[in-house]
């Protein structure tokens, strides 16, 4: 269902799109990238390790491809979480 404008975001920049380009594509408010900010922000005051959101957020803002991120995420150690 294409009917979410977050997501519809995120398939835009899975195409390769650059931000702005999806946004322009989906057109409408996309809460989501701020929402992301935000958390990502409260999460290193307090400390936390949000390893998805952050490379959320660095796709988001740092300009880093899809691809890259998933990389990142999954060369981590695993260890429960």
């Amino acid at each position: 269902d294409n009917q979410s404008r977050n997501r519809r975001l995120g398939l835009a920049l899975a195409e390769g799109k650059s931000l702005e380009e999806a946004r322009q594509s989906v057109g409408e408010v996309l809460e989501g990238v701020d929402s992301t900010r935000a958390v990502v922000n409260l999460a290193r005051r307090h400390h936390i390790e949000m390893p998805i959101a952050e490379q959320v957020h660095r796709v988001l803002s740092e300009h880093i491809s899809p691809l890259e991120a998933v990389k990142v995420l999954l060369a981590r150690s695993a260890k429960p979480e």
